[in-house]
């Protein structure tokens, strides 16, 4: 019959990559090795196609510094950022970082 998804909120994959994903990954694709490859000396193809690629494929990777995102929407929100907000700085982490941790 049908397949009951295990967790509620999952998001549908295709090839092991979400469709929005895999839509960035396509368009990119498209944009790297068709109209930007001619903008590219000759020598400089195989290199470019080598960062272009290995490019494509970080971007979709999960960000280290955020699990929850993909490195392609770590880059959107670093430049959406508003430079001007000011952001205290924790002086006393590991202090407090030993008094308020959660307990396990």
């Amino acid at each position: 019959m049908y397949e009951i998804p295990k967790e509620i909120k999952s998001k549908p994959q295709i090839v092991g990559l979400e469709i929005k994903e895999l839509i960035i990954l396509l368009v990119s694709f498209f944009l790297f090795f068709t109209v930007l490859r001619d903008l590219v000396h000759g020598i400089l193809v195989i290199p470019y196609l080598l960062v272009a690629g290995s490019a494509l494929f970080w971007m979709v990777m999960p960000s280290r510094n955020n699990p929850r995102l993909k490195n392609y929407m770590s880059l959107y929100l670093y430049f959406k950022q508003n430079k001007y907000t000011y952001h205290a700085i924790d002086s006393k982490k590991i202090i407090n970082d030993y008094f308020y941790r959660e307990e396990e």
